[in-house]
């Protein structure tokens, strides 16, 4: 049996099929994931967002990464990990090698493909909304932008991704994800929709034209207690570094617009 430890979903299982050491993924890290802490010397991680974050804790060495996702995670030295309904950022190690094989993304499900497309333009505009920017994420930022402008392929798709995670590895997220957070843990709804819902509306208070990048289709998210999610959101200390002032009223207003 091959020691290298294939990290994948059920998804993306067959598309490395010479590996027999497998962890499969079904969810997002949690505390019984930290229990694995680097225990694994040779890790390859195939999949989205969750699948390289939990790659990242397990591994202890180099971890090689085909993103099928727009994630960014494997751009990063953090992995998101929730405990119950707390997100921790566990750091740990920026993969050593990201490879984007077409074949394995062409048949993205189109709700993947819309919601990880939000992911990558919150990364970008969170890090440019960020006072903590610097000319390099700016620039991976505005580099990941320039691709979606085009009539990108998934593959392209996902190595936006790859500049939007590179991005915010210099510059942390602010407002959207701050503001996303609660909405998945309190809500179950996916990381992507929360974020689908919410880039119109913050957007338009930040005055940036998201029609520019991409052809928004309205979110819908049903019956929620707003006043109860920006207090959520405001516990989390990245959404007070935006360029613009934010609080519990700001965001009741955010929330109104669109």
């Amino acid at each position: 049996m091959q020691k290298t430890l294939l990290v994948c979903s059920r998804s993306t299982r067959d598309f490395l099929p010479e590996f027999e050491n497998v962890h499969v993924v079904t969810g997002a890290a949690t505390r019984k994931t930290l229990d694995m802490m680097g225990t694994e010397p040779e890790v390859v991680a195939i999949g989205g967002g969750a699948v390289i974050d939990t790659a990242k804790i397990i591994g202890s060495g180099p971890i090689t990464c085909y993103p099928t996702t727009a994630a960014g995670s494997s751009s990063t030295s953090h992995s998101v990990c929730w405990d119950g309904v707390k997100k921790l950022s566990v750091k740990r190690h920026v993969p050593s090698r990201v490879i984007v094989v077409p074949e394995y993304v062409e048949n993205l499900p189109e709700e993947v493909r819309e919601y990880t497309t939000y992911d990558v333009i919150s990364h970008c505009l969170d890090s440019m909304w960020s006072k903590n920017k610097t000319k390099e994420s700016e620039m991976y930022a505005r580099i990941a932008l320039s691709i979606l402008q085009g009539d990108y392929s998934n593959a392209e798709l996902v190595e936006a991704g790859n500049y939007g995670g590179m991005a915010i590895e210099r510059c942390s997220t602010t407002i959207l994800h701050a503001m996303s957070y609660p909405l998945t843990a309190f809500y179950k709804i996916p990381h992507g929709k929360a974020l689908g819902f919410l880039l119109p509306r913050v957007c338009q208070y930040y005055d940036f034209d998201l029609g520019s990048l991409v052809d928004h289709k309205p979110v819908v998210l049903g019956d929620i207690d707003w006043d109860f999610i920006c207090m959520e959101s405001l516990k989390y200390d990245k959404i007070h570094n935006t360029i613009k002032p934010i609080n519990f009223q700001t965001l009741k207003e955010i929330i109104k617009n669109v």
